[in-house]
């Protein structure tokens, strides 16, 4: 591992970034690496993706969501929404119950095991939230959420 590390630690020596260094963009992106690196590791154990935990967040927050809803709010698309809850329904995550009204829709709720895994799940987020906000140093969170918020609605 320590070859690894030190091989790009040369190689970064020897390439200008040609200015990326200083972008908002490019650092935007490696800090986004880093940090779902990160929290990859720390759902590893519950055989959950981010885009996983953030279905099952919103689900949780808000039972009865249509999936059409969810991928909205989380920028999923359709196709890949549907194998994610797929997904989720086969382990016994998530369950689809009708909407009133509407045939071809589903209400989307946690099932006991869904809801178990996640207070688990949410824990190891809340530790890895920690490390990233211990990483920023004395940055005020709100002021950064709202900066973020702000770059997202671009």
């Amino acid at each position: 591992m320590i070859e690894a590390r030190e091989r790009k630690d040369s190689i970064s020596e020897e390439v200008s970034l040609g200015g990326l260094e200083t972008t908002v963009g490019f650092l935007l992106r490696l800090a986004q690496v880093a940090v779902f690196k990160d929290l990859l590791a720390a759902l590893k154990p519950f055989d959950l993706r981010v885009t996983d935990l953030s279905v099952l967040l919103v689900i949780e927050a808000t039972p009865g969501l249509q999936q059409r809803v969810i991928g909205e709010v989380l920028r999923v698309q359709r196709s890949n929404l549907v194998t994610i809850i797929d997904q989720l329904e086969a382990r016994g995550l998530v369950r689809r119950g009708p909407v009133p009204g509407d045939r071809r829709a589903y209400a989307l709720s946690l099932t006991v095991a869904g809801e178990a895994l996640l207070q688990k799940a949410k824990a190891a987020h809340a530790q890895h939230d920690r490390k990233v906000l211990d990483a920023l140093g004395k940055v005020d969170k709100a002021q950064m959420l709202a900066a973020l918020e702000r770059i997202a609605a671009l």
